[in-house]
């Protein structure tokens, strides 16, 4: 950080973000730069603690997939990223949020999912898969979860409308790009289009499944039965079961309640290839 002009005041553990605060405090009247070095998850616990705050963002990608960076146009590569945060520009961008009953709101910066996510989650976090499996982790994780996508029911409103479903998957995505290096993306979707993009899916064969899964990424606008996607300001989720919701890619305790947009909640450090519709 030195070479770029930048200097580093104090260093924390995502676990010690409760401080952050405290040190945003002292720095006056100038805005401190937070810096999210990590994947999606650190990024979006950095977030839950600047949102909404004169701090800006700025975000070193060392994750595995990466995907709010992506969907920002953050250099990948780390001394690339470190240039950006002393010669880019700020971006307002959104978050999605999560309310609940009783509880502080939790902000996401990608996505928020239950069902197929948070199996994925739990084997992916188990310590004897990730000594034994290695780099094969992630792969064999994401093979266990298609394997078992156990059904929960949920009564979803979005829009005025309200409706029963029966779903493996529920997607919530505030940034458009997903899938690490295959760099996939929601069409027509932006980081600051003030939108939660949702996807349902229910339980399919796991031929059709894989296949529904790629399609919007690709561009293709085939209706497929049992895969649903749409673009919706607020959704409420009441699942008739408690089930785990995942922010981020971290499980974050139960799906019920209410997710809407904080509207360019967060400023962030982006390059001028990203496109900032409040500019």
């Amino acid at each position: 950080m030195g070479s770029t002009g930048l200097r580093i005041v104090a260093e924390l553990s995502v676990d010690d973000l409760a401080q952050l605060p405290g040190l945003l405090s002292r720095n006056g009247s100038r805005p401190p730069i937070v810096v999210a070095a990590g994947g999606d998850g650190t990024v979006g616990s950095v977030a839950n603690a600047v949102i909404s705050t004169p701090a800006v963002m700025a975000i070193l990608p060392l994750g595995t997939s990466n995907d709010f960076a992506r969907s920002l146009n953050i250099p990948l590569r780390v001394e690339n990223a470190v240039r950006l945060i002393s010669n880019g520009r700020v971006s307002r961008v959104d978050a999605g949020r999560l309310r609940r009953d009783g509880q502080p709101s939790r902000h996401f910066v990608h996505a928020a999912a239950a069902g197929l996510n948070v199996q994925f989650a739990k084997f992916a976090t188990r310590a004897d898969l990730r000594q034994r499996l290695g780099k094969l982790t992630y792969a064999i994780a994401a093979a266990l979860a298609l394997k078992e996508r156990p059904v929960f029911r949920a009564r979803v409103e979005y829009e005025g409308q309200a409706e029963p479903v029966e779903l493996v998957h529920l997607a919530v995505i505030n940034a458009p790009v997903f899938g690490g290096f295959l760099d996939l993306k929601i069409p027509g979707a932006t980081p600051d289009d003030g939108a939660l993009h949702v996807i349902m899916v229910e339980h399919l064969p796991m031929r059709r499944l894989l296949r529904s899964a790629f399609y919007p990424a690709l561009g293709v606008h085939r209706s497929i039965r049992g895969f649903r996607t749409m673009q919706v300001s607020r959704l409420t989720v009441q699942p008739t079961d408690p089930i785990d919701v995942t922010l981020d890619g971290e499980i974050a305790g139960p799906v019920s309640g209410t997710f809407d947009v904080v509207r360019g909640g967060l400023q962030v450090i982006t390059p001028a290839s990203f496109k900032d519709d409040r500019r």
